[in-house]
Order: C-alpha cells, then structure tokens, then sequence
C-alpha cells in the first residue's frame, strides 16, 4: 500500500481526471457550440416594422457537433425545428475541419481516461514501472492537455 500522502494526492489527481472526462463528453454532446440569431425579413417588410416590434421577427439558432436547431419567428408565434448537421450540412460547412474536431475530442476523451485508470491504479497499489508511477502520471496529462 502507498503512503497516507501519495494515495490524498492520487486520488485528487483520480477526482481531476474524473471531471475532465465529465467535461470533455459535455463538449461533444452539446448542442449549443453556435449560437446566433435571425431575423425574418418577410415578415418585418409585410408590416413595415421598426425598432419595438423588431423584436417579433427576430429568432434564434444554435449548432452543436451533430445537431441543432432554430426558432423563426415570423409575427405569428415561434416556429420550432431541428438542424442536423449529418449527412446535409457537412456538405455545406468544412467537412474535414468538423471531422478533425470530433476526433481530436475522442482523442482526448482516451486519453483522460488512461489518466483516469492510472491515477486510481497509484492510488491503490504501489506502482513497479516508470509509466505507471509519478513520471507516467506526468506525461499522460500532459499529453491529454495537449489534445484538449
């Protein structure tokens, strides 16, 4: 068994882990990566609107990685629909550049939880081998922090 000190300190490190995982799956499933707002032009030209009743014609739309959605508002209520970006809208955005974003957060995903396992690991048990002690601690981290 590790020592009183070496076992607080890694199983802070275990908690640490443990939120960055948390956190870097809410950033993949957040819808809300983008979030703007438009104005529907018909309606504001039909009633000749200025500035107080602009705000009925102005409605919101938000992306995320894999969808979104938007609310018009065109003077007769909230109109609700979804934006999904997969297959229809990778065509129109940068494709590759999406891709690359996904990847690189499942990339990082692994990679915290490797810190995770071996964090629990020291924890729990005195480590044998180099990558399995402080130093391999170290390098995991810092190579998870370099892909977030």
């Amino acid at each position: 068994m590790p020592s009183l000190w070496k076992r607080i300190t890694f199983s802070v490190a275990s908690a640490l882990c443990l939120g960055s995982v948390v956190l870097l799956v809410v950033a993949l499933s957040t819808e809300r990566w983008v979030i703007g707002r438009i104005l529907c032009k018909t309606g504001v030209d039909i009633v000749n609107a200025s500035s107080p009743e602009l705000d009925q014609f102005i409605g919101d739309i938000y992306y995320g990685l894999f969808q979104g959605g938007k609310t018009k508002r065109c003077g007769l209520g909230n109109r609700r629909s979804k934006i999904y970006i997969f297959p229809k809208l990778v065509r129109t955005l940068n494709g590759g550049l999406h891709m690359m974003v996904i990847l690189f957060l499942l990339v990082a995903v692994g990679f915290a939880l490797v810190s995770l396992s071996f964090s629990i690991y020291n924890a729990r048990k005195v480590p044998y081998q180099s990558i399995k002690g402080h130093n391999g601690l170290y390098l995991w981290n810092f190579i998870a922090e370099n892909y977030k």
